[in-house]
């Protein structure tokens, strides 16, 4: 059976169709892409039923044969994604079906309702703040096409101004509501999506982080409470990699899941401090990783962040949006083994073959240095009397990358610089291990810092008598990018952000003022909407409240009862202001209120003319005459043709009329003469 044309021109069903190809394709990520396309091939029906290009609607049977099929590619092919995902792939795909065969009433309600729900999915997987505006675009449409469903005769203009007002009135209690809702956790953890991961990895091969040098994409930004750290000082770390198979480094096996059965049985660690510490609140964006940054040694109260062993801060669920956590440093703590047996057993295994003559050379240096210092010392003073260049174009090294990087090209990245390192000093007997992290970061001002991904670096942590000690052999090579960062240490080849585009914009000074602005957009977005937590509502309750108390946290919600039905009445009831602004009818349902209090009142059903007949025939003559006046002035103001100069003297006489009627009802009736 093939259905007429019931969207020609229908207003309603065109915004409905719009929001739902906008919303599916700000989801490219989680949503497969031949999903994508059916949503294409719905909107270009829909649009083109719209238009009355097309006269008919498909078929029932063509749309059910395309579901089964579809459903049975996406069961297929979509188990891998998980069931959330999936669940999100299946809810897409059927709006889309739903889309091509949009007719009753109840289907586009259906669409209605899950067209807000799939802007709220969006705003789990895109918070910054151009896709809030968008999806705030979009949430205003599906009102407008609300409106028009409704009301389709009316215009764009009339629509747009009415839905626009009504959402202004609910933009107090937004705001309330944002600020007062508990802030909860999250009831599942969210899968990680089909895209590629964004940032560091928990494993590391010569030249990975070249390829984050190459991106001017935020890592995290940083806001601090006390003084501000120099720019040689800024390790932010983020992952412990150590395990090493002769090229690459990765995060040990062991390690993991060791940590994996410390969180199933909440076997918190606790770091020893000591020393003054810094505050500072990190605001980092989403990578769909767990990890998180912070300076050495940092602890947070935070009961979403886990306290790894290896002094990681890392998030119980993988970073699907961005997040906002507190932070306390102490630099000059000491950074303890917990077990130390595990440490250096895990910090000493080298792979059983594979660079022979890094071999011999640290085998070498160690039979001429007996203490581990002077062996580090050693290892240490080879890098600067060597010709070392650091650089992000280094050569390939598929076989003995070591070898061929210590005593041939001797040109490399941080990441060859901490590899080599800590491979000589395991083969000198010493525990080491490599550090993945960002060093330094862009400060605005005093205001907040930036830390990009062309900031990634990697360092050696050694295992003395007094804990870990941090090593950084890029600094023996490049002491530039320690003081001044990574584009500073490269400038030699310009190779920073080698073949983008922004790096030749940013020497425009407009261009750059323009970039900073936008940055300050984002880090107050970041910091005040999005890192509002459930400290910042606590704060927020001592500031108003003082001291939080039962009794107190009862009153304030009162008051937010009393407030929201104040706002509530005042949107349900402003009709009298209009009345009373802007006609002359509040000046006659004065009139009538003062015959209310002397017993005349007026029945429901009856006009204005056949009540005024009424007044005329019960009513005293100096009363009747004074009402008349009212009536008929009112009857013209409300029923004729008036410009607005007119009807102001209509008002103006209407509330003269008012005070002659009040004086009229006070005074007393003339007294009957008796006749003899």
């Amino acid at each position: 059976m093939v259905r007429l044309n019931p969207s020609a021109y229908n207003k309603a069903h065109l915004l409905l169709t719009l929001v739902l190809c906008i919303s599916s394709f700000t989801l490219t990520e989680p949503l497969e892409t031949w999903i994508l396309l059916i949503v294409c091939c719905a909107t270009i029906i829909r649009f083109s039923l719209f238009m009355n290009w097309q006269k008919h609607q498909i078929s029932l049977r063509t749309l059910n044969l395309l579901a089964i099929l579809s459903a049975i590619v996406l069961a297929t092919f979509g188990w891998q994604l998980g069931l959330l995902l999936g669940m999100l792939n299946l809810l897409v795909l059927a709006s889309s079906l739903k889309l091509m065969l949009l007719a009753s009433r109840r289907d586009y309600f259906q669409l209605i309702s899950i067209q807000f729900f799939l802007i709220g999915t969006g705003l789990v997987f895109n918070q910054n703040i151009a896709f809030s505006l968008l999806y705030g675009a979009l949430t205003m449409m599906l009102l407008l096409s609300l409106a028009f469903h409704i009301s389709p005769v009316n215009t764009w203009s009339g629509q747009i101004k009415r839905t626009g007002k009504l959402c202004l009135q609910a933009v107090p209690l937004c705001i309330m509501l944002f600020l007062v809702t508990p802030k909860l956790g999250p009831m599942w953890q969210m899968p990680v999506g089909k895209g590629g991961e964004t940032g560091l990895s928990d494993k590391v091969t010569p030249g990975d982080l070249s390829q984050l040098a190459r991106s001017s994409d935020l890592a995290f930004r940083v806001n601090f409470d006390d003084d501000i750290p120099v720019m040689s000082e800024r390790y932010w770390r983020a992952l412990v990699l150590e395990d090493f198979d002769g090229k690459s480094w990765q995060v040990a096996p062991f390690r993991e899941r060791i940590r994996q059965r410390y969180q199933r049985t909440n076997h918190i660690f606790t770091p020893r401090t000591s020393g003054p510490g810094i505050a500072y609140q990190v605001l980092s964006e989403p990578s769909k990783n767990p990890w998180l940054f912070g300076l050495d040694l940092a602890v947070t109260r935070d009961n979403t962040i886990w306290q790894g062993r290896e002094y990681q801060l890392i998030s119980r669920y993988p970073l699907q949006s961005g997040i906002s956590y507190r932070v306390r440093s102490y630099t000059q703590a000491p950074l303890l083994p917990d077990v130390e047996l595990l440490d250096r057993r895990l910090n000493l295994q080298l792979p059983e073959q594979g660079n022979p003559r890094t071999r011999e050379w640290a085998a070498n240096l160690r039979q001429r240095h007996d203490s581990d210092k002077a062996f580090i010392g050693a290892v240490s003073n080879y890098f600067q009397e060597q010709e070392f260049r650091y650089t992000l174009n280094p050569s390939p090294m598929p076989t003995n990358a070591m070898d061929q990087f210590l005593f041939e090209d001797r040109a490399g990245f941080c990441v060859h610089y901490a590899g080599a390192m800590a491979y000589a000093l395991r083969l000198g007997g010493i525990p080491a291990r490599m550090v993945t992290g960002y060093l330094g970061g862009e400060m605005r001002g005093e205001e907040y810092m930036s830390v990009y991904q062309y900031d990634a670096h990697a360092w050696v942590e050694w295992l003395s008598e007094n804990g870990w000690q941090r090593l950084d052999p890029t600094a023996l090579v490049s002491p530039l990018r320690l003081e001044f960062g990574l584009q500073r240490a490269v400038e030699y080849e310009d190779s920073f952000m080698q073949g983008s585009a922004l790096s030749r914009l940013q020497q425009l000074a407009w261009v750059n003022e323009l970039r900073m602005l936008l940055a300050d957009m984002d880090y107050l977005w970041s910091r005040w909407i999005l890192g509002f937590d459930r400290d910042n509502q606590e704060d927020m309750l001592k500031a108003l409240l003082g001291e939080v108390t039962p009794l107190r946290l009862a009153l304030a919600g009162a008051a937010l009862v009393l407030f929201t039905a104040l706002l509530l009445a005042i949107y349900q009831y402003k009709h009298w202001l209009v009345i009373r602004h802007s006609s002359p009818a509040y000046y006659y349902h004065k009139g009538l209120r003062l015959l209310e209090r002397s017993d005349i009142e007026r029945p429901r059903w009856m006009g204005p003319q056949d009540f005024n007949s009424l007044v005329q025939q019960q009513q005293p003559a100096h009363v009747a005459r004074q009402f008349d006046k009212m009536t008929r002035c009112y009857l013209r103001s409300s029923y004729e043709t008036r410009d607005d100069a007119e009807q102001q003297i209509l008002k103006k006489r209407m509330r003269f009329l008012l005070a002659k009627l009040k004086k009229a009802l006070k005074k007393k009736p003339p007294a009957k003469r008796q006749g003899f």
